[in-house]
């Protein structure tokens, strides 16, 4: 696995508006020209068993690849996420932080294919592909 160290050279991430405010806050890095999206798991990201709530993996993922999309193609262009497909691998635990990558898999003129990996410095947490459609300009 790859041995990142969450640090104060990763920065809160903009546009944290809405649910994800209220889940986050999210960070961000680029590390080797790929950006890098962070979670801190703190207590209420739990479930009763005591990991990270399968929800907040799968909401996570749909942030950083929603994120990554915007990087690709531009923050400027609004889309939505129409289906998301995840394999849950492992589960996350208190203290752990959980990083995010993404990438466009394709685009056409109404649709996104993407994906997108959430993992720690020792799993894979979660992989993801999803299609967005695109809405317009902002």
């Amino acid at each position: 696995m790859t041995n990142i160290e969450f640090d104060s050279s990763f920065v809160q991430c903009q546009k944290q508006d809405g649910f994800s405010a209220h889940m986050g806050p999210f960070f961000e890095k680029k590390i080797e020209g790929v950006m890098h999206r962070a979670l801190k798991i703190e207590a209420h990201h739990l479930n009763p068993e005591g990991v990270v709530h399968g929800g907040v993996t799968l909401a996570f993922a749909d942030y950083i690849i929603y994120r990554a999309i915007g990087d690709e193609i531009g923050h400027d262009i609004r889309f939505a996420t129409i289906n998301l497909n995840s394999n849950l691998i492992a589960a996350g635990k208190e203290g752990d932080v959980l990083y995010g990558v993404g990438s466009v898999v394709r685009k056409t003129r109404s649709v996104i294919f993407a994906q997108g990996q959430i993992f720690t410095n020792k799993n894979i947490i979660l992989q993801a592909t999803g299609v967005w459609k695109i809405i317009g300009a902002n």
